[in-house]
């Protein structure tokens, strides 16, 4: 095979059509490095698991990452409509489901009206709480970033109108935490057990994040590959 088609050579081609988007990015994680050590220089915060200043970002930089790259086709109004509402209705279950949205349904949220912000890390924080004993928003910037853009894909991919749009709901399950307390149950976990995979939960969070996102964004590529291998 000549060395100008070779896979190197392949790599060589798409690594200098994304070397705009390269350095950009390279700039963006630089400027979050800086963030993140003036952030460390100002107070007393001691890292000791590193992994998790890192997941934040991970969660925000693929997060805006997929949403400025993925196409949306033009589609008529109807079709539209249809697609901004699932995918509004799939960001709910998302805010809900991961806890940045509580609703007092069977009754008062403990703490009456709250409005309040917490300071963390950069990515972790500044956490933002605001809300009535009945609605509550505990806004974390990753966990945000992290939903809006799975919703965001949810939507282009309705556009698209194709099935691979039932990845998304992999998204659901991106608040590990809360999803245990279901889970655990139906896997006759003990109490030792299911402490122990607690602990794994923004590792097991991200992971599945970053999957869901990779299914959506990919997603004709993923039904290709899957029409190829599963024959109907």
């Amino acid at each position: 095979m000549s060395g100008a088609y070779g896979p190197l050579s392949r790599v060589r081609r798409l690594l200098a059509s994304e070397m705009a988007a390269v350095r950009w990015w390279l700039l963006v994680v630089a400027a979050e490095l800086a963030l993140v050590t003036a952030y460390l220089a100002v107070t007393d915060v001691v890292i000791t698991e590193p992994r998790y200043v890192v997941y934040p970002f991970a969660w925000i930089n693929v997060g805006v990452w997929a949403m400025l790259r993925i196409r949306t086709p033009a589609v008529d109004r109807r079709q539209w409509s249809v697609a901004a509402a699932l995918s509004a209705g799939y960001l709910f279950l998302l805010l809900v489901a991961g806890g940045t949205l509580q609703l007092g349904i069977g009754g008062p949220l403990a703490g009456g009206a709250v409005a309040s912000v917490h300071w963390n890390i950069p990515g972790l924080g500044p956490i933002l709480v605001y809300g009535t004993p009945r609605v509550r928003l505990s806004i974390i910037p990753f966990k945000v970033v992290g939903y809006v853009a799975m919703s965001y894909l949810v939507y282009a991919r309705l556009l698209d109108a194709t099935g691979a749009v039932l990845s998304g709901v992999l998204g659901l399950f991106s608040c590990v935490g809360c999803a245990f307390s279901l889970l655990l149950p139906l896997l006759g976990a003990t109490t030792l057990f299911g402490s122990a995979l607690t602990g794994l939960a923004w590792d097991l969070s991200t992971v599945v994040f970053l999957f869901t996102v990779a299914l959506l964004y990919w997603a004709d590529e993923v039904g290709v590959a899957a029409r190829r291998w599963l024959p109907l």
